[in-house]
Formats: structure tokens, C-alpha cells, sequence
């Protein structure tokens, strides 16, 4: 995967802000590969936090592109800098696995202004 797992710097990246106490790499690297495939880059970084709310909301406020991807056990979350914490773009549970390369691609598009992906 061409993403970085260097933590917050300074390029125009999605920020994928996970945790860390309860997730690996291996657990959702659909949503990696679903960025990866629009051509945007991404910066994926490791939290000590469970609220998947929390973990999207800050990775929005941390992109230099307003857009950001939570991930916990709680699900799977895609939120733009500029909309409320509590009402993000989409969210998906974790179980639903066959729908995390479509979030990750939804958060590409999202910056290339393209339209969505379906989260059916």
C-alpha cells in the first residue's frame, strides 16, 4: 500500500486515525485499499481511543483535506472537517466488511468531488 504510517505531517493526505488498543492493520486494510485505488494519498495513524466518532472528527480536523476516517470496533467512520462531530458522511458498523473498500473509496472521492460510492 503506498499510504504512509508516519503519523500526522504536513502533505495533503486523508488521515485514517484507528485504534490501536483493539485493531490491527490486517482488520481493515479494505478501507486503505479502497483510498489507494482513487490515487489519494493517506496518512494512517495509531490512537488509544475506542470512539469511532472521536477518532473520525479529529483525523477530519488533522487532514490539510478536511477529510477523515475513523476506525474502532464500533465501526467504520467517514467524516468531513466542515459537519458536525455527532452527524458524519457515512458510517458503517464493523461487521460490514464488503463495504470497506467503498468507504475508503468514498473518502477519495469525497476530495476529488466525485460522486459516491453505494454503502448498500
Amino acid at each position: 500500500m503506498e499510504g504512509s504510517n508516519t503519523g500526522i505531517n504536513t502533505r495533503p493526505s486523508i488521515k485514517v486515525f484507528y485504534d490501536c488498543d483493539h485493531l490491527s492493520l490486517a482488520d481493515f486494510s479494505g478501507v486503505l485499499l479502497g483510498i489507494e485505488e482513487e490515487g489519494i494519498p493517506y496518512d494512517l495513524q495509531a490512537e488509544h481511543c475506542a470512539d469511532v466518532l472521536e477518532l473520525a472528527h479529529n483525523a477530519s480536523l488533522e487532514s490539510r483535506l478536511g477529510v477523515g476516517v475513523g476506525i474502532s470496533k464500533e465501526g467504520v467512520v467517514l467524516q468531513y472537517e466542515k459537519l458536525d462531530k455527532a452527524a458524519p458522511l457515512f458510517r458503517i458498523k464493523f461487521y460490514q466488511t464488503d463495504q470497506f473498500r467503498n468507504i475508503g473509496s468514498n473518502a477519495a472521492r469525497l476530495v476529488k468531488k466525485m460522486p459516491f460510492r453505494s454503502l448498500d
